[in-house]
């Protein structure tokens, strides 16, 4: 059902305009500009720290959505599988080898994610929660 806008709803709105778009109120009629035309510095610095600061919670529901989708998985993921299928959930994205390969690099740091018990399904989750950080502060992913 519908409910009312909570504070936190609203200061979310407003931190938008922070960062170079406004919420319901584009430039002009064409929309808002994409790619590199809207990107400075400081509204870059506040893009990313802010979609960081929304991967931080494995409790919120979106972050939780996509850990359950990586759970889905088995109960067993390899780390290649988990930074495919948290990229594909995040666009679907596209990196470079190089971005593959850090983030691989940091997935792989831990081994396998497992699912098997509650606590490694807690270490997994935080270990997702780390790549969805990575991969929200990549040029891919700040220009999709």
């Amino acid at each position: 059902g519908y409910r009312f806008p909570q504070l936190d709803d609203i200061q979310l709105a407003l931190r938008t305009g922070f960062m170079g778009q406004q919420l319901l109120d584009p430039p002009s009629v064409e929309g808002w500009h994409t790619g590199t035309e809207w990107i400075f510095t400081g509204g870059l610095v506040d893009r990313i720290n802010f979609a960081v600061e929304q991967f931080g919670d494995v409790s919120q529901p979106g972050v939780r959505s996509i850990v359950d989708r990586v759970r889905a998985e088995g109960d067993v993921v390899s780390p290649e599988r988990m930074v495919d299928t948290c990229l594909d959930l995040l666009g679907p994205l596209a990196v470079s080898e190089t971005t593959r390969q850090e983030l691989l690099a940091h997935a792989s740091s831990g081994g396998e994610m497992r699912f098997d018990t509650e606590e490694n399904a807690h270490s997994s989750a935080q270990r997702i929660k780390e790549i969805l950080q990575l991969i929200v502060p990549t040029r891919e992913y700040q220009l999709a």
